[in-house]
């Protein structure tokens, strides 16, 4: 890898850790309108995504590397889904990232060692979004 890709790959880890991971958090938000401008916010954030990742098996090419086990993330927008009922990340909408998370499921010695238990964080996504006293006061 040369410093031009290295570099690019810190940008889209930034770019995951600034911009897409709080309105994924935005999405499974438990106040309604909050979490409708969360999805289409990380809807639109999915697309640049899966812009680049058109073409490629991994988000390094061919094979697997640090920018894919940065954006492994992606796959717990599936999760919400499956609790919110809100279908964030779909393979109509987004083919290739659905594709990239079955790749990435693949190599389960890898990235499911990574892996928070989908049941820990189904908890947390639960805990999260029941709604506050001050959220049911306005």
């Amino acid at each position: 890898m040369n410093t031009y890709e290295r570099a690019e790959a810190r940008f889209w880890a930034k770019f995951i850790d600034e911009k897409l991971l709080p309105t994924m958090a935005k999405a499974s938000h438990s106040i309604r309108k909050e979490r409708e401008q969360g999805i289409e916010e990380a809807q639109q954030q999915l697309k640049i995504m899966e812009d680049e990742l058109k073409g490629k098996q991994f988000f390094a090419g061919r094979r697997i590397g640090y920018l894919d086990i940065a954006a492994n993330v992606l796959f717990w927008f599936r999760v919400v889904a499956e609790l919110t009922g809100e279908p964030i990340l779909t393979t109509e909408k987004f083919p290739f990232i659905c594709e990239w998370i079955e790749k990435l499921m693949e190599i389960d010695h890898v990235v499911n060692e990574c892996l928070i238990p989908k049941d820990r964080y189904q908890d947390s996504i639960r805990k999260n979004r029941k709604p506050s006293k001050s959220a049911s006061n306005r």
